[in-house]
């Protein structure tokens, strides 16, 4: 009988869902534990090798329960923390599908077109607040990065003003969200072009120096994209070298939730160093 009654059980916990829903559902939050437990991961090749895994166990998820928010939500960060972290240097048009893919397993949770013109796609991210922060964010995220590797394309450029918007709205309910990750966003958005193209080195700083201080220096990836997108840009060598030396010295277990996005940074940083004299 105890199967059966944990069946039944099951069955009452989640109403009116379908059995295959309701397994998806009770298994989101260990679908969480297990993004956490990758960003908790100080070994990059074990990481990857995991990520990969993640990503199918997600989408398996995510099918049989295509409405569930929670679901999209870790669907999106997944393959965003995926195609940054592993892809975009090595394989960048395999990373610009897996953006597109976390893009649109954001925007469906959200309610979103990606065709959506756009003065009523900022008009409908007024309605979202503090509890859609996470999908907010992850799907800005997914959707810049592909349009970052898609810059041939016109129709991709033509979605940066809502990927800006949908990351500003995420800045006005917390700029701090996911250790200053949209002022991250802002600092790569006005550092990364030139002034004829919308750049702005002072607007730049600003947004990398709120990134750093939100973790209060422990998010070594903020760090590095400073030196590469503001440091470089405005050939300031003593700033690019200080922040190196602040990630390459920077002691393991510094934020043992973000072990990855620090290994990380800790390897790129070695490596950008390595060009300096190209760089400067």
């Amino acid at each position: 009988m105890a199967p059966f009654l944990a069946i039944l059980a099951l069955a009452l916990l989640t109403g009116g869902c379908t059995f295959k829903q309701g397994v998806a559902r009770t298994s989101a939050v260990l679908l969480d534990d297990m993004i956490a437990a990758l960003n908790a991961e100080s070994d990059t090749n074990h990481a990857r090798e995991a990520a990969a895994s993640l990503l199918v166990i997600l989408e398996g998820h995510v099918r049989a329960d295509p409405g569930h928010r929670p679901l999209r939500r870790a669907a999106a960060q997944a393959y965003g923390g995926f195609a940054f972290g592993f892809l975009e240097k090595e394989e960048p048009d395999r990373a610009r599908q897996l953006y597109k893919r976390g893009r649109d397993h954001g925007l469906r949770a959200l309610g979103l077109s990606p065709s959506s013109k756009n003065a009523p796609f900022r008009k409908a991210l007024v309605r979202l607040g503090r509890g859609d922060i996470s999908l907010l964010f992850w799907t800005a995220y997914c959707w810049s990065g592909w349009i970052n590797l898609s810059r041939g394309s016109p129709d991709a450029l033509a979605d940066l003003p809502r990927a800006e918007a949908m990351m500003a709205r995420t800045r006005a309910i917390d700029p701090q969200f996911f250790y200053g990750g949209p002022e991250l966003f802002f600092g790569v958005y006005y550092g990364s072009r030139s002034r004829l193209l919308g750049g702005d080195p002072q607007k730049a700083a600003a947004h990398f120096r709120r990134a750093v201080s939100a973790s209060g220096g422990r998010f070594l990836m903020a760090k590095f994209l400073f030196a590469r997108y503001h440091a470089v840009q405005t050939q300031n060598k003593e700033l690019f070298v200080r922040l190196l030396n602040e990630i390459e010295k920077a002691p393991m277990g510094l934020l043992p939730d973000q072990a990855l996005a620090n290994a990380l940074a800790k390897k790129w940083a070695k490596a950008l160093r390595e060009r300096m004299k190209d760089l400067f």
